[in-house]
């Protein structure tokens, strides 16, 4: 090989290397833990702000803290040190400046959302934890970001459907019960594969956490192609190419034997007003 090949190799696998590998979409930044921020306005400097908070952390997240590594901060916004990191987490959430001095104490923040009030942090608490937790490491999809404009196609771009499998789609709440009694007795046991009409099928179970990001907007896309009506719009619920299952009762007498049907073949989600496929 003359010298000018080998340079021109060189370059050319530099240029592989480098330059393409500068054009791939940068992976979402993972957190080591479920970060839990509070942020409470308190002049008083004998009084202790944080004490029903920690409190709440204790009582809520008790009997799953061991799921996922958590970490707490607090920040008394009466400092203006703490009063700056606040108001650089509400522009992060899509919050402007402005609104600081109206909103209502304490604040916790928690995986892209936003809780105001003592009542509404100990309500949501445990299940902003553990769908924070699912989303971070059992799917990788890193914190949530608000301000992030996505159509509905690119949000389902994380519940690919695979060709050739029978599919349903399963939507639920990481804290509803009756969501729970159907993942642990249906589909945690659901077979691997089904066959219909004598052909054999993988079967694929694509589990959506309502209350992950956007995803409402998702269920609702399912609502309005399957006509739902409003006693049904629920979870659990399951869809399939042919139709719907609303609460544990028909997911767990029907579901099996429709997907023996065939039921599970050829899903296609719901269009966008003229988008997915």
């Amino acid at each position: 090989m003359t010298m000018m090949r080998r340079v021109l190799t060189c370059f050319l696998s530099m240029l592989l290397l480098f330059g393409f590998s500068g054009c791939a979409k940068a992976e979402p930044e993972q957190p080591e833990n479920v970060e839990i921020h509070f942020f409470y306005n308190q002049p008083c400097a004998s009084c202790d702000g944080t004490k029903e908070l920690f409190e709440i952390v204790s009582e809520e997240l008790e009997d799953v803290s061991d799921l996922y590594p958590y970490y707490v901060s607090v920040y008394n916004v009466f400092r203006k040190e703490d009063a700056q990191i606040r108001d650089s987490e509400l522009k992060k959430l899509g919050f402007q400046e402005e609104l600081a001095g109206s909103l209502t104490y304490p604040i916790m923040t928690l995986n892209g959302n936003i809780y105001f009030g003592i009542d509404s942090i100990r309500s949501s608490i445990r299940e902003a934890y553990l769908t924070a937790g699912e989303d971070l490491f059992v799917y990788g999809r890193g914190v949530y970001d608000p301000t992030e404009k996505l159509t509905l196609k690119q949000q389902l771009a994380d519940y690919k459907l695979e060709k050739g499998s029978s599919s349903v789609v399963y939507f639920y709440r990481s804290v509803c019960e009756e969501c729970i009694k159907t993942s642990e007795e249906v589909l945690d046991s659901f077979p691997e594969t089904v066959v219909v009409d004598g052909t054999s099928y993988p079967q694929q179970i694509i589990k959506i956490n309502t209350r992950s990001g956007r995803n409402t907007e998702i269920l609702q896309a399912f609502f309005d192609k399957y006509e739902v009506p409003l006693e049904d719009q629920m979870v659990p619920i399951v869809f399939t190419a042919q139709g719907y299952l609303a609460g544990y009762d028909a997911i767990s007498s029907d579901l099996y034997p429709e997907m023996e049907k065939g039921a599970g073949l050829g899903m296609k989600y719901p269009e966008e007003k003229g988008m997915f496929n």
